[in-house]
């Protein structure tokens, strides 16, 4: 962890949390960063802090007790993770890793408890940011159960600016809780129509308006 008081104001500054942290807390905040991979907190373990994730992308998974692993959500600054188990006193609900080279500053829960019980701008952030990641869930549970798999890739193209950047094709197939088999094949169907390019590990839009036909607003 990094005690960086500097950089610790700069990411304060950035993201506007001065009420949120006022100064008497200030030194208790610690900035950690995660390589690509790495693992933040597991599944049914104790949680200490609350992370604000300042840099970088973290994916929250499940493991099913089949072992297949259950994508639920990917988190993008500034997001909150703990927050949840912070407000109902519980271990961890998801396993939580860093989906790229990421930063967080780091709220200890006892801090939180003596210090910030009684701030309302702490609370509203919390709710705001609960709020975010259901509805996040919510809609990637619809696009997944009402749509095809076409809509779902268009969706996730769109949203990431009209490309997509992966390790494998199996990871990518997670991310979309969809099976590899038909990722594949719908990949195929679109680049054999000029709406996609796959380069080794990028899917690039080539006709953007007609991508857009398949897509969906939820």
């Amino acid at each position: 962890m990094i005690n960086n008081l500097n950089k610790l104001e700069n990411y304060i500054k950035k993201f506007e949390l001065e009420e949120v942290f006022p100064s008497e807390i200030r030194r208790f905040l610690k900035i950690k960063k995660y390589a690509k991979g790495e693992i933040i907190f597991n599944a049914y373990k104790p949680v200490l802090y609350i992370y604000f994730l300042v840099e970088g992308l973290v994916e929250i998974n499940s493991i099913m007790m089949s072992g297949n692993k259950l994508f639920i959500n990917n988190l993008f600054p500034l997001e909150l993770i703990g927050d949840l188990e912070y407000m109902n006193n519980q271990d961890a609900m998801f396993d939580v890793v860093a989906a790229d080279a990421s930063t967080a500053i780091l709220l200890p829960f006892d801090v939180a408890k003596k210090y910030l019980e009684e701030n309302p701008k702490f609370w509203r952030l919390l709710a705001i940011e609960c709020n975010k990641k259901l509805l996040r869930t919510n809609r990637a549970i619809i696009l997944k159960g009402s749509y095809s798999l076409k809509t779902v890739l268009a969706n996730h193209l769109i949203k990431n600016n009209y490309e997509i950047n992966f390790n494998s094709l199996v990871d990518l197939a997670a991310q979309l809780n969809v099976s590899y088999r038909n990722l594949s094949r719908v990949i195929k169907i679109l680049s054999e129509e000029g709406i996609i390019r796959k380069d080794r590990k990028k899917i690039i839009t080539l006709k953007r308006e007609e991508l857009k036909n398949y897509s969906v607003n939820i």
